[in-house]
């Protein structure tokens, strides 16, 4: 397994880089959003790789930092979504917007995607909306998003309702279910919530 390539950037295609390590070519798989961070041909670049083989095929893709490496490994992981799906929703939107739209259950924002179904979008939320809130330690503040009412009401109930053991993604979920408008206490929406969740 191939963790990292440090080595000169040699050329660049619209989906994969050329890297010389040592006098060998490594030809890397890259997203969009990569590309267009490279620096000039001819210098040093470090690419975090994962190398996925298949019957036909052995390819490398290569992330400037670890976490979209990890995010495409997550991805990987969602049944019937391969690294050419996977690739497409890294090059979609930045890091954190894909984070929050995946916690958040977004799928919306994910199908506006080239190549990402409605039926996609909803199994990369499924099975991984808990595994990204977790593994990207989103703020209550980022879960609030989206849930009508005042945010810091909102997003102090989402806390409070984390220390008592429920799972971010259990909290949002109840808080979308109330109808929360004009200013209301914490209390009262954690009340209203842990109704919900009981």
């Amino acid at each position: 397994m191939i963790s990292h390539l440090l080595g000169t950037l040699e050329h660049v295609d619209l989906n994969h880089v050329v890297l010389d390590v040592g006098h060998i070519g490594y030809q890397v798989k890259v997203p969009a959003s990569v590309i267009n961070r490279l620096p000039a041909i001819g210098e040093q670049v470090k690419l975090f790789t994962i190398q996925v083989v298949r019957e036909d095929d052995i390819s490398l893709y290569g992330f400037l930092n670890k976490e979209e490496r990890a995010l495409f490994s997550l991805f990987l992981s969602v049944s019937g979504v391969g690294p050419k799906t996977a690739m497409a929703v890294i090059s979609g939107f930045p890091l954190d917007r894909l984070v929050a739209a995946v916690a958040q259950g977004d799928t919306a924002m994910l199908s506006s995607i080239s190549g990402i179904g409605k039926k996609t979008a909803e199994r990369i939320v499924v099975e991984l909306k808990e595994k990204i809130a977790k593994a990207y330690a989103l703020k209550p503040s980022e879960m609030a998003e989206g849930i009508r009412g005042n945010q810091t009401a909102v997003s102090d109930s989402i806390s409070a309702l984390i220390a008592l053991g429920y799972s971010p993604r259990d909290a949002r979920d109840a808080i979308m279910k109330l109808k929360i408008e004009g200013e209301r206490p914490v209390e009262e929406i954690i009340k209203e919530a842990l109704r919900v969740l009981i």
